[in-house]
């Protein structure tokens, strides 16, 4: 879950895009760059909203973010739809897998608009629930190759990413 950040002069305001990496607080003005936030080794800084915040994501997930934000709720649908096509479709191959699609929705459902940071395991199940949809359903799989391509990115490098 992404967190706020808070401004380290006033400890009140979040910090809102001021321009490229330039942040600003909307308390007391307080200026800053992407650079000096402190970020650990599995932290990244994402905007969501006009807010800088800062999403954890642990070794081997990958972050999947909407380039734009107004299409964000009708791409958590798509991808919910693939997950829901288990329910008339052979999609997963075994019940851990359903399992998984089931967690996804769930996470899908509280956050439709991400960014989402998918575990590999959560990936495999995504990506072969997205085939399946794209056979039943071509034309819902057409409607966003960009963001499609993204998460096929992110499972290929989840799979490069050796597990501790």
């Amino acid at each position: 879950m992404p967190v706020p950040i808070l401004c380290d002069w006033c400890h009140e305001g979040r910090f809102q895009v001021q321009g490229l990496d330039a942040y600003a607080c909307q308390a007391c003005g307080n200026r800053t760059t992407g650079a000096a936030m402190p970020v650990g080794g599995d932290e990244r800084l994402a905007v969501i909203a006009g807010t800088l915040q800062v999403l954890t994501v642990p070794d081997g997930h990958q972050v999947i973010t909407p380039d734009r934000r107004c299409y964000a709720p009708h791409l958590g649908a798509s991808l919910a739809l693939a997950l829901r096509l288990h329910l008339t479709h052979a999609v997963f191959p075994h019940t851990a897998a359903v399992v998984a699609a089931e967690d996804l929705l769930t996470f899908m459902d509280a956050d439709p608009c991400g960014p989402w940071v998918f575990s590999p395991e959560q990936l495999d199940v995504l990506t072969r629930a997205m085939d399946v949809r794209q056979a039943a359903l071509p034309s819902s799989a057409r409607q966003h190759p960009a963001f499609d391509a993204e998460i096929r990115n992110a499972h290929a490098r989840s799979r490069r990413t050796p597990r501790a």
